[in-house]
């Protein structure tokens, strides 16, 4: 799909609901996470659900597992959405707590930009962040990305690189 330097992006595998457990009920990790259930039930069926999703397609939803190249051991994962109406990608990204403060988000979120741009030009990406999380804020900006406003209703800061608009 797409690899990085340390990394590549893959469909999920099962034996990756193990690791997403561990660190999606990781208090440090996961508390800036929305996530509904963390059980391993719901994240194996979770993995089955998103296991051949194609890549930076225009699929409503998209979840990839974010791997060692080396290993192929999971690291993370990544969240794409995809809404027409808006005509917009709205990513997040989960890195596992020993992975963190590395520089892994930095490379996976600025590859995957680049490949989005470069298939779909005229979109604009988003990202929705909550106030507090001062990591994935500084994360965003310097990716390029620029504070368009907080959004009540979403309980996040709204932040957002443009498109080509020529």
């Amino acid at each position: 799909m797409l690899k990085t330097k340390r990394t590549h992006i893959r469909n999920f595998q099962p034996a990756d609901a193990s690791a997403l457990f561990d660190y999606r009920n990781d208090e440090y990790c996961s508390r800036y996470q929305r996530y509904d259930d963390t059980s391993i039930e719901y994240l194996s069926e979770f993995v089955k659900n998103f296991d051949s999703s194609t890549f930076l397609s225009t699929e409503e939803e998209q979840h990839y597992a974010v791997a060692d190249i080396s290993s192929d051991n999971i690291i993370g994962d990544i969240s794409i959405f995809f809404s027409e109406k808006d005509n917009c990608f709205t990513l997040g990204i989960t890195v596992s707590p020993p992975y963190q403060r590395q520089g892994y988000a930095y490379e996976v979120l600025d590859a995957v930009i680049s490949g989005i741009f470069e298939k779909y030009p005229l979109v604009d990406i988003v990202a929705l962040i909550e106030k507090e999380n001062e990591k994935s804020i500084a994360l965003f900006k310097k990716l390029g990305f620029i504070l368009e406003c907080y959004a009540e209703s979403l309980k996040s800061l709204v932040f957002i690189k443009y498109g080509n608009m020529n």
